[in-house]
């Protein structure tokens, strides 16, 4: 081999190391510009639209104040030192439960049915119980575990799900069976999706430790936010959130950039998600299967939650069990009213639920959209994502009522923020992974992108479109009625603040009971539609 041939190699590679540093660069300058704007925004409202309202100070102001307090270095640690555990719990149960769910399906119905469960309860009902049964710090922990538990436990089932067919063929064929399949190609499979679901549970954690700093302790970012509020302290209270938004920002792209080294921006098959079965069931089939399946996840929930009332130890006046319950709903006396209450609360929240997810789930499918098909738009959506997902909605329900109102707005923009977050970052995944052998024929045949997008990138990203529903249905709800405790004052949110308030544990069971039922109603139907998508081999 001469020397002119041996520098090819080398020389090839120079031009796409400048342009992978080049493409680096424009995204970094992009980032700094999109930040440089927000401050100059915060800015000018605070001193125009907000000026002496007291709730919207300066960036000038925030600042001095962060660095007055000292960055709040030893609140920061203290909530740090509880969150990893928690995310370290709760990802790891949801990754051994995902693998349980492929090697045992039969299982999947009650498991899926208890992640909902974990998810849709509003940790700040069950707090004050999880203090009781544990001491504060791992009250903390336990609610930073719930808050990533659901997220990852459906990101990891539905990107196991996205394997290619025809290789799992391959490794059935040679004898493996399905704990082959899941070592050697449905865990490779999976990292798409799954990162996703590990980006956004990094911040989760961490906002779940925050959000338990509400229930006491003595330090951490939620005890002094609780504080700062309490005092009036608008800079304070700006500033906590800041750094939140810092802490949390930094963990969502430590977790991103491991996923991307750990092959995140794999491309899936040309068979990803097409269904392995060669039966071809009837809608009655396939509709009775979705009904066993609710049922089982109903029945799974309700002996867990016996059991968890059995094994706690609490004095039957502050937890009921699934026969309390229903007693008080049905057969006690005054039952009819207790469900013509909670019927009209619940109907309550769910049209407030229903508008926040329909809001924040168009907002995050055309911001996916613009993220794929114009890079630079990363830049300006990515950091109103980690922000987002970087301050307590308990903190922020109070500045956003005030900015957006009491009403129907506010509550919508509630739910619509935690719809829009995790929705967003799993669909990105999902159109990412389209394979490029399926692009490039489009775009031999004469398509453009806009065809790329509606006849391979959303196609392939059909599994990614499910979870994120399944993800965000039930995080509406919850935003809803986080929305309605703290702000307007109706729904099951008020309820249940009244019922803390008054000690009426029946009516509070009742309602976790009611929001329960509906999150595994919604649930299951997203799941046999995507059932019903799979089998029809028209999606991934």
């Amino acid at each position: 081999m001469t020397t002119v041939e041996r520098s090819l190699p080398v020389a090839s590679a120079r031009p796409n190391l400048l342009r992978e540093m080049s493409h680096r660069g424009r995204r970094l300058i992009g980032h700094v510009a999109v930040v440089v704007a927000v401050l100059l925004a915060w800015q000018l409202l605070a001193v125009t639209v907000f000026a002496g309202r007291f709730v919207v100070p300066s960036p000038t102001s925030v600042w001095s104040t962060i660095v007055a307090d000292g960055f709040y270095v030893h609140d920061a640690a203290s909530t740090l030192a509880i969150s990893w555990k928690g995310w370290l719990l709760g990802n790891g149960i949801a990754l051994i439960l995902a693998a349980v769910c492929l090697l045992l399906p039969v299982a999947e119905s009650g498991l899926m049915a208890l992640g909902v469960a974990t998810y849709c309860v509003p940790t700040i009902a069950v707090g004050p119980l999880l203090v009781v049964l544990y001491d504060v710090a791992g009250a903390k922990m336990v609610m930073s575990a719930l808050s990533v538990f659901f997220v990852t436990l459906t990101a990891a089932v539905s990107g196991l799900r996205a394997a290619s067919p025809t290789t799992l063929q391959v490794v059935t064929a040679f004898g493996g069976g399905r704990w082959a399949q899941l070592v050697k190609v449905r865990l490779r499979a999976g990292i798409p999706l799954l990162a996703g679901g590990l980006s956004v549970s990094a911040p989760a954690a961490i906002l779940g430790t925050m959000i338990g700093d509400y229930l006491g302790g003595q330090d951490g970012l939620g005890v002094i936010m609780l504080q700062a509020q309490q005092q009036l302290a608008v800079e304070r209270t700006w500033g906590i959130a800041v750094v939140s938004a810092a802490i949390c920002g930094a963990a969502f792209a430590v977790t991103a950039l491991l996923a991307r080294l750990a092959g995140a921006d794999v491309e899936a098959p040309l068979d990803s998600g097409l269904t392995t079965s060669r039966r071809h069931r009837g809608r009655s089939v396939t509709a009775g299967l979705a009904a066993a399946k609710l049922v089982a996840a109903v029945a799974a929930c309700l002996v867990v939650w016996q059991l968890l009332v059995a094994t706690s130890g609490l004095d039957s006046y502050f937890v009921k069990t699934p026969g309390d319950t229903w007693h008080y709903l049905f057969s006690a006396p005054g039952s009819s009213a207790h469900r013509g209450l909670l019927l009209g609360h619940l109907g309550q929240t769910l049209a407030d639920a229903g508008l926040g997810w329909a809001a924040g789930t168009v907002l995050a499918v055309v911001a996916a959209i613009a993220i794929v098909l114009i890079p630079p738009a990363e830049a300006a959506v990515m950091p109103f994502v980690v922000v987002l997902r970087s301050v307590p909605l308990i903190a922020m329900c109070p500045l956003l009522g005030l900015v957006f109102g009491r009403g129907v707005l506010g509550v919508t923009v509630i739910a619509g923020i935690v719809t829009f977050v995790p929705s967003l970052v799993t669909i990105v995944g999902g159109l990412r992974a389209a394979p490029s052998a399926a692009m490039d024929i489009v775009h031999c045949s004469g398509g453009q992108r806009w065809s790329i997008l509606a006849k391979v990138r959303v196609p392939f990203a059909t599994a990614a479109l499910f979870a994120a529903a399944k993800i965000s249905m039930p995080g509406a709800i919850l935003g809803a009625v986080l929305a309605e405790w703290l702000i307007t004052a109706r729904g099951l949110g008020k309820a249940m603040s009244y019922d803390i308030i008054s000690s009426d544990f029946n009516d509070l069971f009742a309602s976790i009971a009611a929001l329960l039922a509906v999150s595994l109603g919604l649930y299951a139907l997203v799941a046999a539609l995507e059932t019903v998508v799979r089998n029809s081999g028209r999606g991934i």
